[in-house]
């Protein structure tokens, strides 16, 4: 009888080494996916010292970093360069649901490589030019370099498809006589392109403005299948099809 026991216990004692195993596996590849809830701070003069307005690179071609170059523009047009760098909070992340080793997870991809512009005048969205923001592809990451590897390979296929880029064609609740600096609450609506495939999409997005700088945080939801993208499966993990997408700008009138 004494077998059976020590057996049972046994078996007993590696179930539990296995539950154990995957709970250190799903706390170690589970990310926090840290989303903003408001609008970044206008950044001091001196944070942003040393960082030019990034001209938005064209979708076939690498972008470049430099001063953004002077636009003339209708007297009350403004127009706002998207400004990137180590000390600035402009960044592109995703969130996406996955299992691991049989364990729900979250997968958390970010990049700070993001250009763009937007043209306003006191009533919104100015028509007269074209408003949108980029994201490189080909720069997102994890905290798991093989994962990286294989969305920018075989998901995304990078080198084909670098970027991600919304036009934006419309802006509903811009508000009437803001105040500096007031976080306000506003949708920007648009095309959305990845992977050559077009799609509307509307962003949810907290904003503020103070002199010559506008920050603002836009989020949305997709389905990667909606753009022809098929959600990653390996061995060991599964996506889900949706897609939580945080844009994170600061963005600047170039000096005239």
């Amino acid at each position: 009888m004494k077998r059976p026991l020590v057996l049972a216990g046994a078996a007993v004692g590696v179930i539990a080494l296995v539950v154990v195993a995957a709970a250190v596996i799903w706390t170690l590849r589970s990310d926090d996916p840290d989303l903003l809830t408001e609008a970044p701070a206008i950044p001091t003069a001196a944070a942003g010292a040393d960082e030019s307005p990034t001209e938005t690179p064209d979708a076939t071609a690498e972008a470049t970093t430099g001063a953004a170059t002077a636009v003339d523009l209708p007297e009350g047009v403004r127009r706002f360069v998207v400004v990137s760098g180590d000390s600035i909070a402009t960044s592109a992340k995703y969130v996406v649901e996955e299992t691991l080793s049989g364990l729900p997870a979250t997968a958390v991809g970010t990049t700070t490589d993001v250009t763009g512009e937007i043209y306003l005048t006191p009533e919104g969205l100015y028509d007269g030019a074209e408003s949108k923001f980029m994201v490189d592809l080909s720069t997102l990451q994890t905290d798991e370099g093989r994962r990286d590897n294989y969305v920018r390979s075989n998901v995304l296929q990078t080198n084909q498809y670098q970027f991600a880029e919304f036009i934006i064609e419309s802006i509903d609740a811009f508000p009437a006589g803001y105040v500096e600096g007031e976080e306000v609450s506003l949708s920007l609506s648009g095309t959305m392109t990845i992977k050559e495939v077009s799609l509307p999409m509307t962003f949810s997005v907290l904003a503020r403005q103070a002199d010559d700088t506008l920050t603002a945080t836009a989020d949305t939801e997709f389905l990667m299948s909606s753009f022809g993208i098929d959600p990653p499966q390996v061995a060991i993990a599964s996506a889900k099809d949706g897609v939580v997408l945080q844009v994170v700008i600061i963005a600047q009138e170039p000096a005239s």
